[in-house]
């Protein structure tokens, strides 16, 4: 055997030395069991990660509206204008409810909505339809598009913003590209969204959105909620008026309850009380609050509550009114006192008015008055003022136009005769509760006369009021056409108009044989009632 040299020896020695004893390592720290994982089949598909609800946005909740619009000719209510074309955005609400502009959908004889990409196209049919409000429904025509709707995630209606709120105008481009604006809610403002009539409080937003499709129904957003639809847009001052969240809330109820009746409307007219002299005169407290009511009509819920002209409106439902009839919300700050009996309210609901009047010796006495409301001033107007009418009633005797004086007719009247309407229809206009008196409830216009054998000479009467057939007082349009049904004295019918020479001659002999002319000519349906 082999001695080893002392220097490997003491190699060995040291090697061995810088080993750790075994008693000195530390035992590992105990693992957490984990679960193990079960093992894979052969074969077995791997489980994919749940998919991510979508979540609502321009190009996935909106589509894109186009209207063909032909409506009556309101000065040849007998045809129809030429065709025009409108366009907008709807927002998808759920439950087949799409949401958008009236004014888009005004007059329309057909509607379809698009797709944000446009690689759908399907037609649609107004179910709800508001143009005080510039609000209207839309659903699907035929079910068998039902499947267009599957592609569409719904929006909620957010709560009521504030001033000041940071929102968001939604629309998508033609290439179906989203594009979002930014804007704030800076104040309220009084105005009618589309047509003319009792104004609503709407949002003004100061935004740079340029509009894509018009400027109405762009969807008003705060996060994917909704909380305005806008009615206008001014680019170049950077405002957009809006329909509110609680005019669409409102909207909303009725429509979906299948029977839309609108919005209140109470027609008063009032006078604000910043006056001090007015004030004094009136028996008002010099620093107080309120509206005067200068004129009412007498078929108005104010009106059949016992409102009237001379009282002085002081709160409604206990909320004061300040001296320009504005009242404090929460919200939205000093706005129209309409807010609370129009915009946030339903026909049939009752409000209550602190009122002021005058006693018999002159004093200022307090009380307060319970009103229904309801749309009595507009349904008991001597003219129907809607813009839109989708039959126009008409009756032609002898080449004589006759046809009901309504807002849609007012407004053709003044776009031909550049605003400056037959001075007859303005007194007429302007004294509706004086002709009330007479037993009328429907103002009848002599509109135009046709070239005819019978007319001749009667052109330059029209347009003007009818006012009597044969001494009779016309009370509406059917009773003319009763008057006119029925065998004349002599043989010649008298017809009394409000333009000079004043009165028109109609033989009924003549009147048929130029009845018959018009048909053969020009016009085969004489009356449309």
């Amino acid at each position: 055997m082999k001695s080893l040299s002392l220097l490997t020896f003491g190699s060995l020695i040291l090697l061995a030395g810088c080993q750790p004893r075994e008693s000195s390592i530390p035992a590992p720290a105990p693992e957490p069991e984990q679960q193990q994982a079960p093992a894979m089949t052969p074969g077995q598909p791997e489980e994919a990660p749940p998919a991510s609800l979508p979540v609502p946005s321009p190009t996935n909740s909106m589509v894109g509206i186009n209207a063909t619009n032909q409506g009556y000719a309101m000065v040849q209510p007998w045809s129809k204008e030429n065709p025009s074309y409108s366009e907008g955005f709807g927002i998808y609400l759920g439950d087949g409810n799409i949401l958008t502009a009236a004014n888009i959908v005004y007059s329309a004889s057909f509607v379809e909505v698009t797709s944000s990409d446009g690689s759908q196209t399907v037609p649609v049919t107004v179910t709800a339809f508001d143009p005080e409000a510039n609000l209207a429904l839309l659903r699907l025509k035929n079910e068998k598009d039902a499947a267009f709707l599957d592609k569409l995630v719904p929006v909620t209606l957010g709560k009521a913003p504030k001033l000041g709120d940071k929102v968001e105008f939604w629309q998508f481009n033609a290439d179906g590209l989203p594009i979002t604006t930014s804007g704030s809610i800076l104040a309220t403002e009084s105005s009618c969204p589309f047509t003319s009539g009792e104004p609503f409080v709407l949002y003004n937003v100061k935004s740079s959105v340029t509009p894509l499709r018009g400027g109405a129904g762009n969807p008003v957003m705060i996060g994917k909620e909704l909380i305005g639809l806008s009615a206008s847009c001014n680019p170049s001052a950077q405002k957009v008026l809006a329909v509110t969240q609680t005019m669409i809330s409102r909207f909303l109820e009725q429509a979906q309850s299948g029977k839309y009746s609108g919005f209140p409307a109470d027609g008063t007219q009032v006078t604000e009380l910043t006056d001090p002299v007015f004030r004094k005169y009136l028996g008002l407290p010099e620093n107080g609050g309120g509206l005067y009511v200068a004129k009412l009509p007498v078929y108005s819920s104010f009106y059949k509550a016992g409102i009237r002209s001379g009282d002085v409106v002081e709160s409604v439902n206990g909320i004061p009114l300040d001296s320009k009839g504005l009242i404090r919300d929460s919200s939205l700050g000093p706005v129209s006192a309409n807010f609370l009996f129009r915009d946030s309210a339903k026909p049939g609901d009752v409000i209550t008015l602190g009122i002021r009047r005058k006693d018999k010796n002159g004093a200022s006495q307090p009380m307060t008055v319970d009103v229904t409301l309801d749309r009595g001033a507009l349904e008991g107007d001597l003219i129907n003022p809607a813009p839109f009418v989708a039959e126009p009633r008409y009756r032609i005797y002898g080449g004589l136009v006759f046809i009901p004086l309504t807002g849609a007719l007012v407004r053709e009247i003044n776009k031909l005769s550049k605003n400056r309407p037959p001075l007859n229809l303005v007194e007429a206009m302007e004294k509706k509760e004086e002709i009330r008196k007479k037993g009328v409830d429907e103002i009848v216009v002599f509109l135009v006369a046709l070239p005819t054998q019978a007319t001749l000479g009667y052109a330059s009467m029209s347009p003007s009021i009818v006012e009597k057939v044969d001494g009779v007082q016309v009370k509406n349009f059917k009773h003319l056409n009763q008057l006119l049904d029925r065998p004349a004295p002599g043989g010649t019918h008298r017809i009394e108009v409000g333009q000079q020479p004043y009165t028109m001659y109609m033989s009924q002999q003549e009147a048929a044989k130029a009845d018959r002319f018009i048909q053969m000519r020009a016009v085969p349906v004489l009356r449309r009632d």
